[in-house]
């Protein structure tokens, strides 16, 4: 066996379609820009989270957000309005069981990331997207922020009303919304959910389509003995450079939303 570490993601997505690398660790957008020379055999498993639905109101209860011990395959991008006017008045919305429109949100100070974040920008585009046929560029009031920590800076103060993260950023933050960001209530009471994207599926591990040696039975060995690593206290151990902490099987129709995303993407580019 030899074991080398690609230049970059999509150089081991060239190698997997080319067959000269038989087995590759890569981000889920990676697989589903190779799909035609690869296939997903697993995805990669992280801590899950005591919330995880498709309605934004379910986020607003004003309780903090915990990990759980179940694994999940996936993660999602919340939009996350603050505890300006404007972000109270979106927020008494969702909860009031009210649809927002796209003239609410271009109405509002956004903070995003920079475009190649799933969490801070992709993803909420898409969000956008399939909820009222708009994306990032289409809003009126878009600031991207440096990182996470100083876009709920901005919301904190009010510098912006709404902005787009990962689903356990507000747990990060917790702390520094008192300490640093100058708020006196709890970042869950003054902070409401108002959108929820599609899941982010976590790393693959993919296999190439033209490999010589990668037949089915080949396929069911490395699901099983990954799964099984994934099992053991020194497993883990060896993943945790990846931040993996296991494996499940998983299917080519997880990434459909990334597909989506990357389509989005190319167009967003093209224009």
């Amino acid at each position: 066996m030899v074991i080398t570490v690609g230049t970059s993601y999509e150089a081991v997505g060239e190698a997997l379609s080319a067959g000269t690398a038989d087995i590759g660790f890569i981000p889920g957008g990676t697989y589903a820009l190779y799909d035609d020379g690869a296939e997903v055999l697993l995805t990669a498993t992280r801590d899950g989270l005591s919330k995880n639905s498709d309605t934004a109101k379910d986020w607003n209860d004003g309780k903090a957000t915990e990990a759980t011990t179940k694994q999940a395959t996936s993660y999602r991008s919340l939009i996350i309005a603050g505890p300006s006017e404007k972000g109270k008045a979106l927020a008494a919305k969702i909860n009031g069981g009210e649809a927002l429109t796209f003239e609410d949100l271009d109405g509002v100070n956004w903070s995003v990331m920079s475009s190649s974040s799933s969490a801070g920008y992709i993803y909420p585009s898409l969000w956008l997207q399939k909820n009222f046929e708009k994306n990032i560029l289409n809003l009126s009031h878009a600031v991207q922020s440096d990182s996470y920590g100083s876009a709920f800076a901005r919301l904190a103060s009010g510098q912006v009303d709404v902005l787009c993260t990962y689903a356990d950023a507000r747990r990060d933050y917790e702390g520094k919304w008192k300490s640093e960001y100058g708020r006196t209530g709890s970042i869950w009471e003054e902070t409401n959910v108002i959108g929820v994207t599609p899941p982010i599926f976590n790393d693959t591990v993919s296999v190439s389509k033209t490999s010589k040696i990668m037949d089915d039975s080949f396929k069911k060995a490395v699901r099983t003995a990954m799964i099984n690593i994934g099992k053991t206290e020194d497993g883990k151990k060896v993943i945790a450079i990846y931040s993996h902490k296991g494996y499940q099987e998983a299917k080519s129709s997880d990434y459909d939303d990334e597909r989506a995303a990357q389509k989005m993407i190319k167009e967003l580019n093209a224009k």
